[in-house]
């Protein structure tokens, strides 16, 4: 008996360190309470916090103070600032040809020959007709005086008289005539030979030495000569939305595919009134004068421009993603923004809370806007996105 109540009765110190042998006693009402009241708060806590989940985290971007350029944008060619075809005004075959593409020539420099057997011909035989005439007329000059004699005597009738004053008349006639057409020959011969009508360069030679060209219905070019290109031209279309901001005298850079990274200076000195549509885009052509003393740029380059359209040296600067940002729904009760043309709101974090600024708004370059009226200042952090609470966006 006493061996099987041992066996069956636990050790007291195992029974002390597992909490069971000894006599239980029950928990008095005060410790029922605050256990209860402790549930409470755990309850509580987790419906607040399965309610509004994490706090929102922003990104934020200071208000700056600085210069402000305001830039229209556009692209176009660059051209020669003078470019002259020279054609031909009569037909035959090139005998010669002067120079070659990239010449250089002067004003009155011959560029090339039409073979000129035709002309000559034509030529020899105008001044044979001019012969003829001047010698029919020289006849009807000696015979008009005798003929007159005569009639004043009745020894010739006035038929007769009046037949020799109109063969004088006509033989006057016909030896102007003749005289015009050796000067159209003589004309003809001489614009055989094509002389350059500028100071320029050769940009294309449109013939070869033995081709036959054909004066007709339109004058066949042979040449495309152009002014010095240490002044050209570029030629931009400017979009109608911005042509009322820019107008002739203001500075422009532009850069060119040939040359990454590098910016020219031009300067906008005429807008074409004419207007270009295109697909239903309105544009108007800028055209912008561009120095080149070393000739890198060369007539055709397609060329992207920025027009500085109005510049401040001191302007109130607000990150345009801030006025871009709209809070996520019911992450604050603010009324409205205003949407009037100038007037634009930004967002502050105030004690974990979106805190709205409405402005007035001027200029913009794209990345920044200037502040004109509103109670942000310089070094102030306004938000311009949500990321989530892990740093991700």
């Amino acid at each position: 008996m006493n061996n099987a109540s041992n066996k069956s009765a636990p050790d007291a110190d195992l029974a002390s360190r597992l909490g069971i042998g000894g006599r239980v006693r029950g928990l008095s009402r005060r410790s029922w309470i605050l256990i209860g009241a402790g549930v409470a708060v755990l309850i509580v806590l987790a419906l607040v916090f399965l309610r509004h989940g994490p706090q929102a985290q922003y990104e934020t971007q200071a208000v700056t103070r600085g210069p402000l350029a305001v830039t229209v944008s556009a692209t176009g060619t660059l051209q020669p600032r003078d470019q002259v075809d020279v054609g031909a005004e009569v037909s035959g075959r090139i005998d010669a040809l002067y120079v070659d593409y990239n010449d250089h020539v002067k004003k009155g420099q011959k560029l090339a020959k039409i073979n000129t057997d035709q002309i000559e011909a034509q030529l020899a035989q105008s001044r044979a007709a001019l012969a003829t005439a001047q010698a029919t007329q020289t006849q009807s000059s000696q015979n008009f005086p005798r003929t007159e004699a005569l009639a004043k005597s009745n020894a010739a009738s006035k038929q007769d008289l009046d037949n020799a004053r109109a063969d004088l008349l006509r033989a006057r006639a016909n030896v102007n005539l003749a005289a015009a057409q050796v000067r159209a020959n003589e004309t003809l011969l001489s614009k055989a030979t094509i002389y350059s009508p500028i100071d320029g360069v050769v940009l294309d030679r449109k013939v070869s030495q033995g081709q036959t060209v054909v004066a007709a219905m339109t004058t066949p070019v042979l040449f495309t000569l152009a002014s010095d290109l240490s002044q050209m031209e570029l030629d931009v279309d400017i979009d109608e939305a911005d042509v009322g901001q820019v107008h002739p005298g203001q500075k422009a850079t532009f850069t060119v595919d040939a040359y990454p990274g590098r910016q020219f200076d031009a300067t906008l000195v005429s807008i074409h009134s004419a207007p270009k549509t295109v697909q239903g885009v309105v544009t108007y052509q800028g055209v912008l004068l561009v120095s080149n003393p070393n000739g890198l740029l060369k007539p055709g380059m397609t060329a992207t421009a920025q027009i500085t359209a109005s510049r401040l040296s001191n302007a109130l600067l607000v990150p345009n993603a801030a006025l871009r940002f709209v809070p996520a729904a019911g992450a604050t009760n603010a009324p409205p923004p205003p949407n009037a043309q100038g007037q634009g709101r930004a967002w502050t974090v105030d004690d974990g809370r979106l805190k709205p600024h409405d402005l007035r708004l001027g200029a913009t370059d794209g990345h920044f806007m200037q502040m004109v009226k509103g109670d942000l200042a310089a070094g102030d952090q306004v938000v311009t996105d949500t990321k989530s609470p892990q740093g991700k966006e």
